[in-house]
């Protein structure tokens, strides 16, 4: 008799680029439909107008002004340890990919030691950015650093005690915060449980609507959470 063959099914990897899985800091339900449905986001008909298409030019022009030899000797050694650019690393059946803004170079004075500081920059069209938005990039700063943690201490320039969130206004380019983060020991299990919230099997935070009527119309589209929440409150006026 031909022996049976224990045929397992195929594991299902969740890809999670991690400048929308940070997003989840801003809204569950906006992470989940960019990361699964990805919709087309589009501000206006103009590709080189509007605050998306100015944050993309201000953000290449923040993030690779300064120069050095060794943190262009790094850069050079983390793409070689990249896929084209683009960092992965695997949690159980989670694939997390990302591509970092900016690194610095520091030498602890005490050792001589060099160490590795990770930047992350965002721009805002306001005058502040929204306490939500912040957290996002925090978290997605957070991120990086798990991404490039042991590549990084591979390299022989590990992670500093803490990395940077700058914030400029995309009204004259001026910095207008620059936040320190350290590193999160407990990011795998926020990673997971952001997993499970996906699944439905942990409950998941809903932003004030303020956050949903400035979400992209793409994804205002696809979000049952806005047209329910869009629905009760234009009722909720009409009866005042």
């Amino acid at each position: 008799m031909e022996s049976k063959q224990n045929i397992h099914p195929p594991i299902f990897v969740y890809y999670l680029p991690v400048s929308k899985l940070s997003r989840v800091e801003v809204c569950p339900k906006r992470a989940k439909i960019e990361i699964f449905k990805t919709p087309k986001i589009v501000t206006t008909t103009d590709t080189n107008q509007g605050s998306i298409a100015i944050g993309n030019r201000l953000h290449a022009l923040y993030s690779y002004f300064q120069k050095g030899f060794d943190r262009e000797r790094l850069r050079r050694r983390l793409y070689l340890l990249s896929d084209k650019g683009k960092y992965k690393k695997q949690l159980d059946n989670i694939m997390v990919v990302g591509v970092y803004d900016d690194l610095r170079i520091i030498r602890d004075v005490a050792t001589g030691k060099k160490y590795t500081v990770l930047v992350e920059v965002k721009t805002t069209t306001m005058k502040y950015m929204w306490s939500r938005e912040i957290l996002s990039g925090i978290k997605q700063l957070q991120l990086y650093m798990w991404l490039l943690k042991d590549n990084l201490e591979y390299l022989g320039y590990p992670l500093w005690k803490r990395s940077y969130l700058q914030i400029y206004s995309q009204k004259g380019g001026k910095l207008m915060n620059m936040i320190p983060v350290e590193y999160d020991d407990k990011i795998e299990e926020w990673i997971k449980g952001v997993v499970e919230g996906f699944k439905g099997l942990r409950p998941v935070s809903v932003p004030p609507f303020a956050y949903c009527k400035r979400c992209p119309v793409s994804v205002k589209r696809l979000c049952d959470w806005y047209m329910l929440r869009k629905e009760y409150y234009a009722k909720t006026l009409h009866t005042i």
